[in-house]
């Protein structure tokens, strides 16, 4: 039969064995919580649309004018946080517009894309001609935004947008370029 006194050198290594299982599991916890999280935030981000983004104030942008605005659209990959600017043109018709609408045309807001549909150059607007124009292939759009000459498949692509307390808040998307259809893409 075995001595029930346990040594000294065994009561030391118990606790030493004790104290590496409880600073490996402290060690472990936030480790995992570091990769997984951005795992599952991702999960719940890719179901959700992309945020609305700030583009100011209503009464800053001149009824009947076409106005070059850029939204600045913070992009989470994983534990990566990049800053994208892209460029939408935005034009009121009116002097007070009605309550939020998406779309296009909606309380005399129009919001388009300033991307070419054709190749994804950007488009400008050319006030004394009224009308937009892609400088890489000729693409010429009429002052709502339709397709009127050139090799762009479809009109320019308009953008979803609130107005929220006199402010305007719009929401990037990308489509796919070259098609005649309107497709959204995830990036």
């Amino acid at each position: 039969m075995r001595n029930a006194k346990i040594s000294r050198r065994g009561y030391l290594s118990f606790l030493a064995d004790v104290l590496i299982a409880v600073i490996a599991i402290l060690v472990a916890i936030p480790a995992l919580g570091y990769v997984l999280t951005p795992l599952r935030r991702s999960s719940r981000t890719k179901s959700k649309e992309t945020p609305f983004s700030d583009a100011g104030l209503l009464a800053d942008y001149p009824a009947g004018q076409w106005r070059l605005v850029t939204l600045e659209i913070v992009q989470e990959d994983g534990w990566r946080k990049t800053r994208v600017r892209h460029s939408v043109w935005v034009r009121r018709l009116e002097a007070s517009p009605v309550a939020s609408a998406p779309g296009e045309g909606a309380g005399g807001i129009t919001v388009l894309s300033a991307i070419c549909p054709h190749l994804g150059c950007p488009v400008n607007w050319h006030p004394d001609q009224s009308q937009f124009i892609c400088p890489c292939h000729g693409g010429v759009f009429s002052s709502d935004g339709r397709h009127s000459s050139g090799p762009p498949p479809r009109n320019m692509d308009p953008l979803e947008f609130e107005i929220r307390e006199g402010r305007l808040w719009i929401r990037w998307e990308d489509f796919k370029i070259g098609v005649a259809e309107r497709i959204p893409v995830t990036v």
